[in-house]
């Protein structure tokens, strides 16, 4: 285990006092030991601490990660709304530029989301930790995945600036978010975007589900606000030009909740949770063909309204930016140094 109390913070880099938020246990995960998140007494930041050290990351991956047992068709179901919130956003930006062009996925899994992005025009890529979901979107969808980090990648021979550097559903797993958010700007070219959207350590929600909130689970071991993620983008030459959250309706503890709260009190949760598991494996792939789902989404996306015409975005949350999630699409202007002493 690694203690970080003492560590600077990789947003602020303050090595002020810092509070304990929750701890908690996941058994359903095989997670060894308490889970505490701790939140930055200068800005807000969430960070696991202490935390699991390289090795001990690793096994946990390798054990059941929830994100490689989703079905195809359920994916790319995700991938209408992830488009709608990141790269259907800047849609007239990028019309004006006479784009698409190139662009990466950072942590982009089994491919699916530049596998829709190819569909629509652009020359996309990706970046995956993991061998084997790397290896499924090269041979399931004929992309160019780089197997690693994008500090690996940004450090190789074959790095190359794209138009649109997309990160979802990333910062919040990697162990120095500095580091990581350093590699993604470099690999933006002058005038071209970066989206990151990530769960919000600032949610409404986290007040009435507490540790049972959607954004709370071992892999996820940084949380940020809008303020916090800006200051970090600003740090790296990224000028933020817009933010937002999502999932912005106040919701009440789910039945969902309330059983797992039961398991885990009675010592049922790990069982329960295997055999779960072990029956997504089994029915991974009975869905369907991948590419009936592929072009189903990419009808989808071409047809749907922009999500300002969503009841999402004006739900109750958005006002405040406290729904469940957050989005920063970040640009790099030519003029734009990394500057360590920007605020947002």
């Amino acid at each position: 285990m690694i203690d970080l109390t003492s560590q600077p913070c990789p947003v602020c880099r303050t090595t002020g006092p810092s509070q304990p938020l929750h701890t908690t246990r996941y058994p359903e995960h095989r997670y060894p030991g308490p889970f505490t998140l701790r939140r930055c007494g200068e800005c807000g930041l969430l960070f696991n601490s202490p935390r699991l050290d390289p090795p001990e990351l690793a096994r946990l991956y390798g054990r059941n990660y929830y994100f490689f047992l989703r079905s195809d068709a359920r994916e790319f179901d995700r991938i209408v709304g992830m488009y709608q919130r990141s790269v259907g956003m800047i849609e007239a930006d990028l019309r004006q530029s006479g784009l698409p062009g190139r662009c990466i996925d950072i942590g982009c899994g089994r491919g699916y989301f530049p596998a829709v992005l190819r569909e629509l025009g652009w020359d996309a890529s990706g970046i995956e930790i993991s061998p084997d979901a790397a290896e499924y979107a090269r041979s399931r969808f004929g992309l160019d995945v780089f197997t690693g980090t994008v500090e690996q990648y940004a450090a190789s021979a074959q790095a190359r600036q794209f138009t649109l550097v997309t990160a979802i559903d990333v910062i919040e797993h990697v162990p120095d978010p500095d580091k990581f958010v350093s590699a993604a700007a470099k690999l933006v070219a002058p005038d071209g975007w970066l989206i990151i959207d990530t769960p919000n350590a600032a949610a409404e929600n986290i007040r009435s589900s507490g540790v049972a909130w959607k954004g709370f689970n071992p892999f996820h071991i940084y949380l940020f606000t809008i303020q916090n993620l800006t200051t970090l983008l600003r740090r790296h030459g990224m000028r933020p030009d817009r933010s937002f959250s999502y999932g912005n309706t106040p919701t009440a503890p789910h039945l969902r909740d309330r059983a797992i709260a039961a398991l885990k009190a009675l010592g049922l949760l790990r069982p329960v949770a295997g055999a779960y598991f072990a029956a997504r494996k089994l029915t991974i792939r009975a869905d369907g063909a991948v590419q009936q789902h592929l072009a189903r989404a990419v009808a989808r996306i071409r047809c749907q309204p922009p999500y300002s015409a969503s009841s999402d975005s004006t739900a109750p949350l958005a006002a405040s930016r406290a729904g469940d999630n957050i989005v920063v699409i970040a640009r790099k202007h030519a003029e734009t140094p990394p500057n360590s002493d920007q605020n947002p």
